[in-house]
């Protein structure tokens, strides 16, 4: 697969798959999304810099 076919998969997850999911979660959680949005937003920057730390100490 060449850069454009993975560049074409990663967009159409995107669109197709996260998306519809936001709708979704703004039904159930009304007012509570931004929140929730906030909150997952958190634990995904934690986890990204977990990743970093432990790929300077293990290259």
């Amino acid at each position: 697969m060449g850069f454009w076919s993975v560049w074409a998969l990663g967009v159409g997850g995107i669109v197709g798959g996260l998306f519809p999911v936001v709708g979704i979660a703004i039904q159930i959680a009304d007012v509570g999304a931004p929140i929730a949005f906030v909150i997952a937003g958190t634990i995904a920057l934690i986890t990204t810099y977990a990743y970093a730390k432990l790929s300077v100490a293990h290259p």
